[in-house]
């Protein structure tokens, strides 16, 4: 039987109002009435509706982070970055996952739209970039480490086109011609832009783009090892490969050892995203770092900030990123 707010009022022989007075910690309520309310609530065992208050005041202090799935790991630091941020200004962030479904993204955004939650981070969107601008107009939303091209709404991101530019360019800079990419068929904006900044490099160098040096695969290390194994049936073998990950990139390394290939100097490996494996594995991977807790927190602190402004702030912010260089390139 579920007590509720009427039955406690009856048993200390109070109104409603008093009891919601006590409960919420009101000053004018007299000692006897404040005893009475509580000697009801123990006895009923009643447990106040949060939510329910909550909604009523139209503030939960929750934030909903929706990602694609839990086996990215580079989200655990944009998350960590996100729940710092939260718990400073008294939010918590809840987090879920949409299996790269854009209707389960919007079943998920229900918790917005019904008040669950007081806003969301979408960190890899599934919805058009017209619909997201679209919720983004009634609701606190924002995206972080994905871009939309033409999406009107908070995003807090890196210049992926100048990364991957920077990482072919390196590449470039080191003698390398035949410059391999192993990049995804799910057309993400990240993807996308990593491949422009790597196709721009190669133009900007005089080396031109060969598409048959481009394999279009899926984050997997397996696709990575599959890619790699195409590149390497070419006639002309490719000198360095730049994966858009570096699960991808490992996988891809891990073929070319296992097929005789000096890593580092018979090929050059370049990843993205300096996850925990790129130092790890033997040869260590060079990669570019994303400043992810720094995403997170940075996305955190300006969604709030449009929770009390006026005129909410859609600009787009890309935070700086940086090359590591390992034994995959060659360095030490």
């Amino acid at each position: 039987m579920n007590i509720t707010i009427k039955d406690v009022a009856k048993a200390a022989n109070v109104s409603v109002a008093t009891v919601s007075r006590v409960l919420n910690k009101k000053t004018n309520v007299s000692d006897e009435a404040v005893q009475a309310v509580k000697r009801a609530v123990d006895e009923l065992g009643y447990s106040p509706n949060f939510l329910g208050r909550d909604l009523r005041k139209s503030e939960t202090k929750r934030i909903l982070a929706i990602i694609a799935s839990t086996e990215q790991s580079f989200y655990s630091e944009v998350l960590r970055g996100m729940q710092d941020a939260a718990y400073t200004q008294g939010y918590d962030v809840l987090i879920a996952t949409t299996r790269d479904d854009p209707e389960h993204e919007m079943h998920l955004l229900n918790m917005l739209f019904s008040k669950a939650v007081d806003g969301a981070v979408l960190l890899a969107p599934k919805l058009d970039a017209a619909t997201i601008s679209e919720l983004a107009k009634r609701f606190h939303m924002a995206m972080c480490l994905e871009r939309l091209e033409g999406c009107e709404i908070l995003c807090v991101t890196i210049d992926n086109e100048q990364a991957g530019y920077d990482a072919t360019n390196l590449l470039i800079g080191k003698g390398r011609k035949r410059i391999g990419l192993i990049t995804t068929k799910v057309r993400s904006q990240s993807s996308i832009d990593r491949e422009n900044g790597y196709k721009r490099a190669l133009v900007d160098a005089g080396i031109g783009v060969d598409e048959e040096l481009i394999y279009y695969g899926d984050y997997s290390a397996e696709s990575g090892a599959e890619g790699c194994e195409e590149l390497l049936r070419l006639d002309e073998r490719p000198d360095a490969i730049f994966s858009i990950s570096d699960t991808i990139s490992i996988g891809a390394m891990t073929y070319a050892l296992q097929h005789g290939v000096e890593v580092g100097k018979d090929i050059l490996f370049f990843g993205f995203d300096n996850i925990a494996y790129s130092h790890m594995f033997i040869p260590r991977l060079s990669t570019v770092e994303q400043p992810c807790y720094l995403q997170g927190k940075t996305v955190i602190e300006k969604l709030i900030s449009n929770m009390k402004a006026e005129e909410p702030d859609r600009g787009t912010y890309k935070l700086p990123h940086s090359l590591i260089l390992r034994e995959s390139t060659g360095d030490k």
